[in-house]
């Protein structure tokens, strides 16, 4: 709360001239709107005057004649710097020469929302596809999908177009890994600019399953919004749904009961394990170590039949919800979670002796992919690829929520900066989000599950931030009183880091590449999902990758 405070007192001090309006309507929430153009010195100042203030992300919102930006800086708590644009002419000075971090977030922004950035290093598309039309901005709220938009695909040749930055220079060449990921089963495209076996640079494009979630939501009930957030992504889908509904809740001031936040707490730290497991397993496979990739596998079994007990299904919980929660945990899953909680607790520790103890892994990840702190506060990194950089930040820490503000737990961050202290940040935070456990089923206060809410919204916009198990996500609502939201926008922790990976891969070996990207543990599209229409009927279909490689549906469609 201290540094809060003095990140509050730093913008009235030194930017009264440029304030227009400055409320704080919640503990740790402030909300700043200044005059045009002084945004720059307001994200100066708390850059320089406040230890670890980051800018999580950028908003861009559709006010009819303008186009308001937010910028969410983290300051042990949240502080939104706003600035406004004429929708006709929305042009704005960068930030990215204070503040590389915010080099996609203004990319995202002036591509969904159509905001020009002056003096970007490379204002281009992030998140649409190349042939999308001119103009044609989905974010702004006059927005409608045009009739022949299905099929509007971008072709091979247009795809492939070699630029001018993709050619082949001297020794470096250019090796395109994706669209089809290495690590993950999820489309992404990187461009690797190699010199021998030597990584020079890297380009990244993101947007091949883009879902326009944020505007679907737009046109969702806040209730039929929450099962929605859920599916951003499965492994995370507790931390999607806390952070929305605590969201609407600061917005219509509702109490949410201390046994339904214990709760919250309990599922939150569940989905905590079995994704660190998860990753941990995997990093064992793309270094090659196959017995370590079944053996944590199949100790992260346990943890998703707990989660399948309390909830009712494994993956998508549909736990939460606006004023509480929707299941309640009885005496006898509590004792099998308490049981659970011991037998991974002791699995989880032979691992991470493993992790620090095994000579060949180490060799693998140690001094590989390196991020120093300086270059991870400066891109802005979160969770524990900071920490893994020496930085000691956690939303649960600096700003809590649900009932971690009752509940003793450490910050786990190692000074190594490199793959092996990403990788051992997580496997102490599994035994941290096991003594978690342990206390919140311990200390479970009887009372209500929820409160009653009605549909409608007041007026007034919220942020609201989670320790997700990837890092800090952030989702910021705004309603007009309606029982539709305004405006939702989301920001999953793999956008924040992804800046980073140019930084942690270049001067690596090819080698190298899997490993590095799986210490950022990315979640891309979050689901495994693409679209197929037919020109000739119309009929539109789902299929998995693992479907587009069953040679059985391929042969059924010539």
């Amino acid at each position: 709360m201290e540094m809060f405070e003095d990140a509050v007192d730093v913008l009235k001090k030194n930017l009264e001239d440029a304030i227009l309006e400055f409320r704080v309507p919640k503990p740790r929430k402030a909300y700043v709107l200044l005059k045009p153009e002084r945004h720059r010195d307001a994200i100066s100042l708390l850059l320089k005057q406040v230890e670890n203030a980051e800018l999580s992300t950028i908003t861009g919102t559709d006010l009819g004649n303008e186009i308001e930006l937010n910028y969410h800086m983290a300051c042990g708590g949240t502080i939104t710097i706003k600035s406004r644009v004429p929708r006709e002419k929305p042009v704005i000075r960068t930030i990215t020469d204070i503040l590389p971090g915010a080099n996609l977030y203004e990319r995202e922004v002036f591509d969904l929302l159509g905001v020009i950035f002056e003096g970007h290093p490379n204002l281009q598309r992030l998140m649409l596809p190349e042939n999308w039309p001119q103009g044609d901005y989905p974010l702004r709220r006059d927005w409608k999908p045009h009739a022949n938009q299905e099929n509007s695909f971008v072709s091979e040749e247009t795809s492939q177009t070699e630029t001018e930055d993709l050619k082949d220079a001297g020794s470096i060449i250019n090796v395109i890994v994706g669209p089809q990921h290495p690590v993950l089963h999820e489309p992404e495209m990187f461009s690797f600019k190699v010199d021998g076996e030597t990584v020079v640079d890297v380009e990244v494009r993101l947007g091949y399953v883009h879902r326009g979630i944020e505007k679907a939501a737009e046109r969702m009930m806040y209730f039929q919004n929450v099962y929605l957030v859920e599916r951003i992504c499965g492994i995370c889908n507790a931390a999607h749904t806390t952070c929305f509904c605590q969201a609407v809740e600061d917005i219509g001031n509702i109490d949410t009961p201390p046994r339904a936040l214990y709760l919250r707490t309990i599922i939150h730290e569940l989905n905590r394990v079995h994704s660190h497991l998860l990753l941990l397993g995997v990093a064992g496979h793309l270094l090659g170590f196959e017995a370590l990739f079944q053996h944590v596998w199949r100790d992260r079994e346990p943890v998703m039949d707990i989660v399948e007990r309390i909830t009712g299904n494994r993956l998508m919980s549909g736990f939460n919800t606006i004023g509480g929660v929707r299941r309640d945990i009885d005496p006898n899953t509590i004792e099998k979670t308490l049981k659970t909680v011991k037998e991974v607790r002791k699995r989880t520790t032979f691992y991470k002796k493993v992790f620090e103890e095994d000579p060949t892994l180490r060799l693998r990840t140690e001094g590989v992919g390196v991020l120093s702190r300086s270059d991870a506060l400066k891109f802005c990194v979160v969770g524990p690829v900071a920490r893994g950089s020496g930085i000691a930040m956690d939303v649960r820490k600096d700003d809590p929520y649900a009932a971690y503000e009752e509940i003793p737990f450490n910050v786990v961050s190692y000074k190594e900066c490199d793959t092996w202290a990403r990788l051992m940040v997580r496997a102490e935070e599994v035994l941290e989000s096991l003594d978690i456990l342990d206390y919140a089923l311990s200390h479970l206060p009887s009372g209500r599950l929820r409160v009653r809410v009605q549909r409608k919204i007041p007026e007034g916009e919220a942020v609201s931030r989670v320790e997700a198990p990837r890092g800090e996500l952030i989702h910021y609502i705004k309603s007009d009183g309606t029982a539709y939201p305004y405006r939702v926008k989301v920001r999953a922790p793999t956008l924040a880091n992804l800046m980073a990976f140019p930084d942690a891969i270049r001067g690596a070996f090819i080698a190298d590449i899997p490993s590095v990207i799986g210490s950022l543990d990315p979640c891309f599209s979050c689901t495994d999902r693409m679209a197929f229409l037919d020109t000739k009927n119309g009929q539109k279909w789902h299929w998995s990758l693992d479907d587009v490689n069953n040679s059985k549906n391929r042969k059924a469609l010539i």
